[in-house]
């Protein structure tokens, strides 16, 4: 089977399970688990979360998990948001090859703190709650040939709002292609197909999503460095498509300066940041401000190949 049969057949295989998933969440009217929407690490958000086809350490487990089999050894990521209205969330990720490939594992956790509680409308609240979301994940990615590679991830979800819990579960499907003899990479992942108990009495949809993305590396001799473009198409269950778009300069492999673009949304557009590289550590930082007073976004992270 040659690489471009075997990139349409893994593409039709996802859209046929995002064919069956999207109706069911738009017919909720909207979607449950809003954080699997936020992206992880602050390179990937200093560059507008253009990721699709960067992916290539072990944040590839949220990503795309067909990244993973560039990695050449072990690698860990660690990675914090300070988010919107006390919001917060932390992923933690650890991949390595094995098995002809690479398995990764990783835990995305978001934590709401300060809810006040009310059971009628009242001036005073009762006190405050919290909630909870885990995203817990066993990842594997693998090379079918030179040029095409496949990934695939299994979540183990669960959500706790007060005394109320829920659990489920998801997969996500990614493929990454190289078609030319240039460093032109394309990929696409399907995320977020699964299903959801009931919270409270109400059902929970996943926030399917659709990503497809292209980047390309310029080389700059002069600065030891590189030019790095990226953009991605993204469609999840309950929004329109829209755009991400980030660039990334790279300078003597040792420090990196990034600004990212995002279409389509109301309340923000624009990120940027800057990326460390000491040996085997790696150390970034992303910031997106939001417009109608609602804040910034500061976002941190530590790689560390093993």
């Amino acid at each position: 089977m040659t690489n471009l049969k075997r990139l349409f057949l893994l593409l039709g295989v996802g859209f046929l399970f995002v064919r069956s998933a999207f109706p069911q969440a738009g017919d909720a009217g909207g979607t449950g688990l809003a954080f699997l929407k936020v992206g992880v690490g602050a390179r990937a958000s200093a560059m507008g979360e253009a990721y699709t086809a960067l992916s290539s350490d072990a944040t590839a487990t949220y990503w795309n998990p067909a990244g993973l089999i560039l990695l050449s050894g072990g690698q860990v990521a660690f990675a914090h948001t300070e988010w919107l209205e006390d919001v917060s969330n932390d992923f933690l990720a650890i991949a390595f090859p094995l098995l002809g490939g690479s398995v990764g594992f990783s835990v995305y956790s978001n934590n709401v703190d300060g809810i006040e509680r009310r059971v009628i409308p009242s001036e005073q609240p009762l006190g405050t709650i919290d909630a909870n979301d885990i995203a817990a994940g066993i990842s594997y990615g693998r090379s079918l040939s030179e040029r095409l590679a496949a990934g695939v991830t299994v979540k183990y979800l669960y959500e706790k709002i007060f005394t109320a819990s829920v659990a489920g579960y998801a997969f996500d499907f990614g493929v990454r292609f190289k078609p030319l003899d240039n460093p032109l990479i394309v990929a696409a992942v399907v995320q977020n197909l699964g299903s959801m108990g009931t919270l409270a009495k109400a059902s929970i949809d996943l926030p399917t999503t659709v990503r497809v993305g292209a980047s390309y590396r310029f080389p700059i001799e002069q600065l030891g460095g590189a030019l790095l473009l990226a953009a991605d198409g993204v469609k999840v269950a309950d929004n329109n498509l829209r755009g991400n778009f980030g660039l990334e300069l790279s300078v003597r492999n040792h420090l990196a300066f990034r600004f990212g673009y995002q279409a389509g949304f109301d309340e923000k557009s624009v990120a940027g940041g800057f990326g460390l590289n000491f040996s085997r550590y790696y150390l970034d930082y992303g910031y997106a401000p939001f417009d109608s007073n609602l804040g910034d976004t500061h976002r941190f992270s530590f790689g560390l190949d093993l």
